[in-house]
C-alpha cells in the first residue's frame, strides 16, 4: 500500500527475498520494456529493479498509478496489472 505525503510516495515490495521500502519521488528514471516489465534503479544506482506484472502486480500497478498522476497521462505501454490475464 502507498504512503504519500507532500514530498513523498513510498511504496512496500518484496524483490527477490528482500523487502525494499522506496520514494518513488527519489526515483530519476522508469523504464518501461516492451514485455512489459517496469525497471528502475535504486537512488545509489547499484541495485536495479525490474517489476513484471505478473510476479509483483500491485506493486506494478502501483508505479503505473504513480507515473501517471505523477506525469499527468498513462505512460506509453498503457497496461494494467490487474487487466492482464
Amino acid at each position: 500500500m502507498p504512503l504519500s505525503t507532500m514530498d513523498q510516495h513510498w511504496i512496500k515490495l518484496s524483490y527477490e527475498r528482500d523487502t525494499y521500502l522506496i520514494d518513488l519521488n527519489r526515483i530519476s528514471t522508469f523504464v518501461w520494456a516492451k514485455n512489459g516489465r517496469l525497471i528502475f534503479w535504486l537512488p545509489d544506482g547499484k541495485v536495479r529493479l525490474i517489476i513484471h506484472p505478473k510476479t509483483n502486480p500491485d506493486a506494478y500497478q502501483e508505479i503505473l498509478d504513480y507515473m501517471k498522476k505523477t506525469v499527468g497521462q498513462p505512460i506509453g505501454c498503457q497496461l494494467s496489472a490487474k487487466s492482464e490475464t
